[in-house]
């Protein structure tokens, strides 16, 4: 992938996703944001209409587009809406985590289920693949990117609260990996890796992943003496 056609792509469909673009705060805007993505899951993006979301909330449809100028923004706004959401649980999962290798393991585990059990993912995927298929694999390097930003973000916060140190270039490498296979794993569930339950995927990040984030941490740190013996 070409980082310079990629990464300012990534960068601000990161900072849509993490910051307020295209959301409202008032608590009528989230009702309708969240009963477009009802909506979605129980009809489709194809079949979804304005007329029907007002009907299911029981509202006119001039409130919605009084918000929403229209239908494109307004299911624009509700997937964002549940990407920030769904980020959000992700980060109250990892958070659990004592450790920065807890953390890792209960963020690896948290986002396969999440994702894995979406309501709204798996609807697209099984009834609407045409729709979701290509961003999540030959038109998904923008949200690829981001992804992996958003993963290489949990190092960097530990960095710059802990004593652990990381090479930039591995950790977006690593990052990026862990991303592809989290998103293979979610499109393509059949595997050798028995990930049934959540307690399999703890067992599958201890065993695989964490090695790779201590050698990181290694890495770094032996990167970061080098730099300070240089100064000296």
């Amino acid at each position: 992938m070409s980082s310079t056609t990629t990464e300012p792509m990534s960068n601000q469909l990161l900072e849509r996703i993490l910051g307020n673009e295209g959301t409202s705060t008032d608590d009528l805007s989230e009702r309708i944001l969240e009963g477009a993505i009802r909506q979605i899951e129980d009809f489709g993006i194809r079949r979804f209409t304005v007329d029907d979301l007002a009907r299911r909330l029981g509202i006119s449809r001039m409130t919605i587009y009084r918000r929403f100028a229209k239908k494109s923004d307004l299911l624009q706004a509700a997937l964002l809406y549940e990407l920030r959401r769904i980020l959000g649980e992700i980060d109250a999962r990892v958070e659990q985590g004592e450790t920065l290798e807890e953390r890792l393991v209960e963020g690896f585990v948290a986002v396969l289920f999440i994702l894995r059990d979406h309501r709204l993912l798996n609807r697209m995927l099984h009834t609407e693949p045409e729709l979701i298929l290509p961003v999540l694999t030959v038109g998904a390097a923008p949200a690829l990117v981001a992804s992996c930003e958003f993963i290489a973000g949990f190092a960097r916060r530990e960095a710059e609260h802990g004593d652990v140190v990381f090479d930039e270039g591995q950790l977006k490498a690593a990052s990026e990996m862990l991303a592809r296979l989290v998103l293979s794993f979610v499109l393509t569930p059949q595997s050798v890796v028995s990930l049934e339950t959540p307690e399999d995927g703890r067992r599958f990040a201890r065993r695989y992943l964490v090695p790779v984030l201590r050698m990181l941490s290694d890495s770094g740190a032996k990167q970061g003496a080098a730099g300070g013996n240089g100064a000296k």
